[in-house]
């Protein structure tokens, strides 16, 4: 992110709600999440510190002090709501009037401007609006200067205000300030005035003004309990200069969308949530947040970290049914448990939709371990679409897998087969079932046969084919499958630790240097997931009479716990036999 604008709010006369503005828009901008800082610039008149409540030191007693180094930054200024904080006047106890007086003013812009530096340095703002002094007086100015990147001038409507705020636009020209200004507040009615004035401050201001915004409307209430609203027309007005203040600064929504892009690819979340609440306040519509949800489907961690992310991008996007499932199938992906809400609400609205019950079914299984309740939403799925065969082939491998039916699973898997049979991945899921389940090699064969003939470059099916081989004895067809399948596979993948596992074990030769791949890969937290079905296989093929320590050893590998000292015990085992 940018670093952090300072906002000086300014006015020629008091009495024109300078201080609630400030108080108003930080809250607008802290409530979305930014760190907000307001400094109480003010000394003569120090409001927002009364307002903020509480009693410390402040600006006087630092610069009288000397101005604290960045790190120390944080310690003086005070938290009030959230992330929003104030850097107080001073203590506005009997004796502030005199430590002020003690500050000559001379030296107040110069160490004003060292406080703005260490501030900077201390980067603990996003944004920092400063309460600045009233008045035309070149003092005031110079706080003004030494505090602001930009100003907004508050004004009435009366003529003496007009004429006051003229002066200091023509001087924020001068000094080279970008200058904003907000007119109210306004009372209720009297509308046909109102414009009249209006359109008086437009002509004065033409050739200073380069923004103007407003009304900022009076609320009598508010006025008098000095309050920020956090509702009503007055909140709407301070949530409207909120944005168009970011917008000044050169918060922009497209570059903010490309650094949160950014941040979900490199998964620096933080960053990504923070930059992604500032583009909130910049577009509030949400028009563009829809492009940003493909990158974080590509790039969601089932750990907390992303869900802050993924919470504020569905609480800004307008959330339909289509969004619905796409929000929980995203989660699903990334092994989030949050997907089960999502889930939950757009099957309450379609409760027949044959995707939605299946994937949920799988979700329930995968990641919940609901084995029960799972297989009640497969069936409600097949129910819906009794021949859809993705639907058949994933709950043929439930059964397989998760129940360890053989029988009921070997009759979804041809039900599967019927209703898709020239489907690659699904002759493939049903071959690897029979080798298992009931070591038909020929069967498995047959149906290896038929899913390469319908995608010859399917490396995971050719690793899979050669696996059946090896085991079978077949050593050259075996390496001539698993060339290939090294060849199709992506460098790092899962897949490719799962090959230059067999590679090792059974064809050395094909990858002389797949041991030094697997080291590499495990290093870096590559797993791969057919390591638990060869697991699975291992077992049921000793059938109980294996030794303890290789099932510990296949036991560690599958669990993630010390996989490079496991890896030989595996690698021993699968050359034996």
């Amino acid at each position: 992110m940018q670093a952090a604008p300072f906002i000086t709010f300014w006015s020629a006369h008091g009495g024109v709600g300078r201080t609630l503005a400030v108080l108003g828009v930080g809250r607008v901008l802290a409530a979305r999440g930014l760190r907000v800082l307001l400094v109480d610039a003010d000394l003569e008149s120090p409001g927002l510190s009364r307002l903020a409540g509480g009693d410390g030191d402040g600006l006087v007693e630092l610069m009288t002090a000397g101005v604290p180094e960045a790190a120390a930054m944080a310690g003086c200024c005070v938290p009030i709501a959230g992330t929003l904080r104030v850097l107080r006047a001073g203590r506005l106890d009997a004796a502030y009037w005199d430590r002020l007086d003690a500050w000559p003013q001379g030296e107040r812009a110069a160490v004003l401007g060292e406080l703005r530096r260490r501030l900077d340095a201390a980067e603990i703002a996003d944004v920092v609006l400063v309460d600045g002094p009233a008045g035309l007086s070149r003092a005031t100015e110079r706080v003004v200067r030494a505090l602001a990147d930009r100003v907004v001038v508050l004004t009435a409507l009366n003529q003496q205000q007009v004429a006051g705020t003229a002066e200091l636009l023509r001087r924020c020209r001068v000094a080279e300030l970008p200058a904003r200004v907000v007119y109210g507040p306004l009372p209720l009615g009297e509308d046909e005035l109102t414009a009249v004035r209006e359109e008086a401050a437009r002509v004065a201001f033409a050739d200073e003004v380069l923004a103007l915004s407003g009304p900022i409307p009076q609320h009598p209430r508010l006025a008098l309990h000095e309050q920020a609203s956090e509702r009503g027309p007055v909140h709407a007005a301070h949530v409207a200069l909120a944005r168009e203040l970011l917008v000044d600064a050169g918060f922009e929504a497209r570059a903010l969308l490309r650094g949160v892009e950014a941040a979900i690819e490199a998964q620096a979340w933080g960053r990504a949530l923070a930059l992604l609440r500032v583009a909130i306040v910049v577009e509030p519509t949400g028009a563009s947040l829809g492009g940003l949800f493909p990158r974080l489907r590509e790039h969601m961690a089932p750990a907390a970290a992303s869900d802050p992310l993924f919470a504020l991008l569905a609480e800004a996007l307008p959330v339909d049914s289509p969004r619905l499932a796409s929000f929980a199938t995203a989660l699903h992906s990334a092994g989030n448990p949050l997907a089960r809400g999502y889930y939950e609400k757009f099957l309450a609205d379609a409760p027949d939709h044959a995707d939605m019950l299946g994937n949920f079914a799988a979700f329930l299984s995968d990641v919940c371990g609901e084995h029960d309740l799972a297989e009640a939403y497969y069936e409600q799925a097949l129910a819906a679409a009794p021949d859809d065969a993705d639907h058949l082939g994933n709950f043929a491998n439930f059964l397989a897998l998760i129940r360890g039916d053989r029988a009921r699973a070997d009759a979804c898997y041809q039900a599967t087969i019927a209703a898709a049979p020239d489907d690659a991945h699904h002759l493939g899921n049903y071959a690897n079932f029979r080798a298992a389940a009931f070591a038909d090699v020929a069967g498995a064969e047959a149906l290896y046969r038929r899913a390469l003939a319908a995608d010859p470059e399917d490396a995971n099916l050719l690793g899979n084919f050669a696996r059946l081989l090896f085991a079978e004895g077949r050593g050259a067809e075996g390496r001539e499958l698993l060339a290939r399948a090294l060849e199709l596979s992506e460098a790092g993948s899962p897949l490719r630790c799962e090959l230059c596992f067999y590679a090792h074990a059974h064809a050395p030769e094909v990858v002389p240097d797949a041991l030094a791949q697997l080291r590499e890969m495990l290093a870096g937290g590559v797993r791969s997931p057919g390591w638990e079905l060869a697991a699975n296989v291992a077992r049921a093929r000793l059938d109980g009479h294996a030794e303890p320590e290789l099932l510990a050893a296949l036991a560690r590998v599958i669990a993630d716990e010390a996989p490079l000292a496991a890896l030989e015990a595996f690698v021993a085992w699968a050359r034996s036999g």
